[in-house]
């Protein structure tokens, strides 16, 4: 590079002196008055003082033209090794510069570049969109953008972005061309695969209803057979309820025929017989009421005494607890009172009671026993269903309100009574249903 500059700085100063030796021999020669020595001295000293000038004024410029070349070179190389593809075009649209990275975007040799129109390397789809570009961009004189696919002999058509201005004359356009092929291609890939999850989340979607509709059909269906197992409760209890009214009005009947035959039958005896019959059926009709009342459903909140409920439900399954040898016994502190629905909360209290009684009778717990305390706290009615059937295990008493979780075979039940009753009572009457182990059995308390 030194010898470069060396060179060219000789052929520069060869250049000049031989252009000076030209001017002066074709300038007139005029007659100088004769030299005195005084004279002479003084233009000598004249002379070397204006050839310091030059000496200093000749070593800025050669200072001034060496940065100057120092700049054209790195110039010249930003502009030849730049990454960006740079095209300087005149107004017809022929290539008059262009460097490396734009030779190898329209894929050809710069030196044969120059010259051609650059709308050749423009896909036809997009060409009439280029020449409109280059048309806004001279008149308005601003900076302006399009994309455009370039043609690139054997390979894919090239995405790029073109940012150009037209020179302040006018009569040329500087490009600056950025490949965007690969980004094109990620933002297509992108919205394909934004489209392909679109699907899927569609179908997902789809499926998702099916599998609820599916899950709810078996909620329904086991709900079903919770309510029949219930309803079997309750005709068992019916049964239970019965079966010694009939048996004691079964003797009234069968006593009738032999009293007939006797000397005590008369109208007043027969009137008694009759009376008592009555008694025994409308106890029967009473406990069809009872229980007609039990399934009813509660339309609103209603205010209504936990203790006159808790009777209620009792009496509908004590002589199934009898049958079983389960005594109950109820510890009331006075007559607590709360909103809700009565006939879910009597609801409560049975499914309970039965989950006590299965315990007690599936453990062969002696002197079974199913204790009821009642109570108020802190303005809040709380009764608790204490068993003495040694507890609930501790791996499943955080399980015990899970919907479907059972301890019993599927014949017996479907793990959604005691679920049901949690939902009853916090969500239906905004109160709290939990358990816990007693140093005797299991404790099931319910707050409203």
């Amino acid at each position: 590079m030194g010898t470069e500059k060396d060179t060219r700085r000789l052929n520069a100063a060869t250049e000049l002196r031989r252009h000076a030796e030209e001017r002066l021999c074709r300038k007139t020669v005029e007659p100088h008055p004769p030299w005195t020595e005084e004279g002479t001295l003084h233009l000598i000293h004249e002379l070397e003082v204006h050839q310091i000038e030059l000496e200093t004024q000749n070593s800025e410029l050669r200072q001034a033209r060496d940065e100057i070349e120092t700049a054209l070179e790195n110039f010249t190389d930003l502009y030849d090794f730049a990454p960006i593809g740079y095209f300087t075009l005149d107004r017809t649209g022929a290539v008059r510069a262009v460097n490396l990275a734009g030779a190898c975007l329209v894929g050809g040799v710069r030196s044969r570049l120059v010259g051609q129109q650059f709308g050749l390397f423009v896909a036809p789809a997009d060409r009439s969109t280029f020449t409109d570009f280059l048309g806004t961009t001279l008149t308005c004189q601003v900076k302006g953008s399009c994309e455009v696919a370039l043609l690139k002999e054997g390979n894919q058509p090239l995405i790029v972005q073109i940012e150009a201005m037209a020179t302040a004359s006018g009569h040329e356009f500087r490009l600056a061309l950025i490949d965007i092929t690969e980004r094109r291609s990620a933002e297509a890939e992108l919205a394909k695969q934004r489209r392909e999850l679109e699907d899927l989340n569609s179908s997902l979607q789809v499926r998702i209803d099916e599998a609820v509709d599916d899950i709810r059909q078996k909620d329904q269906l086991l709900i079903l057979q919770d309510r029949r197992a219930v309803m079997g409760e309750m005709i068992n209890n019916i049964a239970h309820q019965w079966r010694q009214p009939l048996n004691v009005l079964g003797l009234y009947l069968q006593e009738l025929p032999f009293a007939y035959d006797s000397v005590k039958f008369n109208r007043e005896y027969l009137e008694t017989v009759v009376g008592k019959s009555m008694q025994l059926i409308a106890h029967m009709s009473q406990t069809i009421n009872d229980f007609r009342n039990f399934f009813r459903s509660d339309k609103e909140k209603v205010t209504f005494s936990v203790t006159e409920v808790i009777g209620q439900t009792l009496s509908l399954t004590e002589e199934n607890f009898k049958e079983q040898q389960i005594s109950i016994a109820v510890h009331p502190e006075g007559d607590q009172m709360t909103s809700g629905y009565p006939n879910e909360y009597a609801q409560v209290i049975l499914n309970i009671l039965m989950n006590a009684r299965d315990a007690l009778v599936e453990r062969n717990t002696d002197n079974s026993l199913i204790s009821i305390h009642t109570f108020t706290k802190e303005g809040t009615s709380v009764v608790t269903i204490t068993d003495n059937a040694s507890g609930i295990a501790d791996e499943i008493i955080d399980k015990i309100f899970d919907p479907y979780f059972t301890t019993k075979g599927p014949d017996k039940g479907t793990g959604i009574g005691l679920f049901m009753s949690k939902a009853i009572i916090e969500k239906n009457m905004g109160g709290r249903l939990t358990v816990r182990n007693t140093g005797s059995g299991a404790e099931f308390r319910i707050e409203v």
